[in-house]
């Protein structure tokens, strides 16, 4: 029974924190035209509170390590789960400048639980890693694109973007009951209890960064592709709510897929095959989006069947290559924090690029050779065995 409970209560804590981990930032978007008006920002300001998320996954992925050492894992996600709730629920009541803080806050909370993430379907799930990743995953992208489908909506019907970016703390309230359910059912283990372990020195170990460089290149692909594909459409003549609907189409379109192939990830005796087409059908989409909109969808169908695949896939890999939680947790650390700052800089120098050469076509074949590099470091990532 007390087996069975735990498995359940786990559950249900997955649920309600993947519900904190992408929302609260997907529904920002859509509201910035509302926030920019009543809060008086200028393109500056929007730039910086778009960008503060993605950086913070950067740096505060390097703390994950040093999170569980001091804290264990059950203490960690419970001090996650109260930053976020309380981040989530008062950032949007007392200006800019709080605001700002409290996204800072909020997207190291993230940062961490992207990291400790691994270490906490190893630890809770360790005869399903690889499907527990996919149905992870896959929540991710669905509760990120609903999000972002009824945030104007949601402030209408509240009467304002307060109320609507508020109301995404309230699963940090059930998260909370249900993991300090699922601890008092568990006994999990001490933050220093696999100290005499002999480990590897990370970063210097080559399988830290191929998974780093496929996670960081896969994440660079999306980022780039989030920001900044609908004014390349808009560019290129699409009307703007379209191509608006072209990224959150791209952004479910493959969420399928990607769960069916990392679900059954340990039945793949070769994965090789997988990953290289993964790439290949992410580089032929990049391709048909330079083409122009005509092809948007077509682009969107098979960019989003191997954007959803690779980043499902990348956590796996960190999930499966690490033999003991210690070891998880600082692969995680370094290969997340290594591969959002990628990602950061990508988005960053999209922009530049495109200033500087006056057209997209430049950062496409950046993109399109990104993937081509991705499968290089993804097939080593998983042919090595794990540490």
């Amino acid at each position: 029974m007390s087996k069975i409970s735990r498995g359940i209560w786990a559950v249900a804590t997955v649920f309600f924190l993947t519900l904190l981990l992408r929302p609260p930032l997907a529904a920002v978007g859509p509201l910035l035209p509302q926030i920019q008006q009543s809060l008086h920002l200028n393109v500056a300001q929007l730039g910086l509170l778009t960008s503060i998320p993605v950086l913070c996954f950067g740096f505060g992925a390097f703390a994950g390590p040093i999170v569980l050492r001091r804290l264990g894992l059950s203490n960690a996600f419970t001090a996650i789960l109260v930053v976020l709730a309380l981040t989530i629920a008062t950032r949007v009541w007392f200006g800019f400048g709080y605001l700002v803080l409290a996204t800072v806050a909020m997207g190291i909370g993230i940062a961490l639980s992207n990291v400790l993430f691994p270490t906490l379907i190893r630890a809770e799930f360790p005869d399903s890693v690889p499907r527990m990743t996919a149905t992870y995953t896959t929540m991710l992208s669905g509760f990120s694109a609903v999000a972002s489908g009824v945030a104007i909506p949601l402030a209408g019907s509240l009467g304002s973007w307060q109320l609507a970016l508020a109301v995404f703390a309230i699963p940090g309230v059930f998260g909370l009951v249900t993991w300090l359910r699922t601890v008092k059912l568990t006994h999990p283990v001490a933050p220093n209890a696999e100290s005499a372990v002999e480990r590897p020195n990370l970063w210097k170990h080559p399988l830290t960064w191929a998974i780093a460089a496929f996670f960081g290149l896969q994440s660079s692909n999306f980022y780039v592709l989030l920001n900044w594909l609908p004014t390349m459409l808009i560019d290129k003549g699409m009307a703007p709510i379209a191509a608006g609907g072209v990224v959150a189409f791209m952004s479910l379109v493959g969420v399928p897929v990607g769960m069916v192939i990392t679900a059954n990830l340990k039945r793949i005796k070769n994965v090789t095959p997988v990953i290289l087409a993964i790439s290949a059908v992410s580089a032929t989409g990049l391709a048909l989006y330079a083409v122009g909109p005509q092809l948007a969808i077509v682009a969107s169908v098979l960019t989003g069947f191997g954007l959803s695949s690779s980043f499902p896939l990348s956590l796996a890999l960190i999930g499966m290559k690490g033999k003991t939680q210690v070891t998880t947790t600082a692969l995680s650390s370094v290969s997340q924090g290594a591969g959002y700052l990628l990602a950061a800089a990508a988005v960053f120098l999209a922009g530049i690029a495109h200033e500087a050469w006056a057209s997209w076509t430049p950062v496409m074949f950046a993109l399109i050779g990104a993937s081509l590099i991705q499968s290089l470091a993804g097939i080593y990532a998983a042919k090595h065995p794990a540490i």
